[in-house]
């Protein structure tokens, strides 16, 4: 069990038939909210801001905390078999993301602009808690999540099934305006700091840059902007 906190991602747990209790704060009237748990005859006690805060490490709860299920990632082969009768999906390979705050903000941006699947790799890289279900305000729900030991093989596997594999950093010669949108993709995104690590790079059939203007040495996007201007350029162009 997890607990998640804040009005959105706790409606949308609810939603997904994934909490088993409610703690709100005296006086909390979010309608929409109260009416939902009342709907699902979810057991609740009323709690002070103190308690609360305590609940969720001093984080921006908004009145309601939960406990609820975790997310269970899908492996591998149930994602591409799923994703068998989308024309041209689009999927997400996130390289050594260690920022929760990232992975929030990348599943958010990953379910508004319709990709399909993000994979990560179990070790070595940030997994799911508290601060990415608040960060995705729900949309964790809906977006399949993948977890690989290993990203190279993971890409060797997607290319058996036609999948074409773009990178993106920031010395690639190609900008992001020539993807190609008539086939099943892959997007790279690279960890903070580090880029795509040299094996995954590799396996990329190639690289693509996001053009930017940039003053002095600030030359780099953060992966989750990074992610979510590759994910909507797809998305309006398809």
């Amino acid at each position: 069990m997890i607990k998640v906190y804040g009005t959105n991602t706790v409606y949308e747990a609810i939603l997904n038939n994934r909490v088993s209790q409610i703690y709100l704060l005296k006086g909390y009237n979010d309608k929409k909210t109260l009416d939902l748990i009342e709907k699902y005859h979810i057991r609740t006690s009323f709690l002070d801001r103190k308690s609360l805060d305590n609940l969720t490490n001093n984080s921006n709860h908004q009145g309601i905390v939960a406990v609820a299920k975790e997310i269970n990632p899908v492996d591998l082969n149930s994602l591409i078999k799923k994703l068998d009768s989308v024309q041209f999906p689009t999927i997400l390979i996130l390289d050594g993301l260690k920022d929760p705050h990232n992975l929030g903000a990348i599943i958010r941006s990953a379910d508004l602009f319709n990709a399909s699947g993000i994979i990560y790799k179990k070790r070595d890289s940030v997994s799911i808690n508290e601060t990415v279900e608040k960060v995705s305000t729900g949309a964790i729900n809906y977006v399949p999540l993948c977890e690989v030991n290993n990203l190279t093989k993971a890409i060797e596997e997607l290319k058996k099934h036609d999948y074409w594999v773009i990178g993106f950093e920031g010395e690639a010669k190609d900008t992001i305006e020539t993807i190609p949108l008539d086939r099943k993709l892959v997007i790279v995104i690279g960890s903070e700091g580090e880029g795509i690590s040299r094996l995954v790079k590799e396996h990329c059939d190639f690289l693509l840059k996001i053009p930017m203007a940039g003053h002095g040495h600030i030359n780099s996007l953060n992966a989750s902007n990074a992610a979510a201007i590759v994910l909507y350029e797809i998305f309006k162009k398809r």
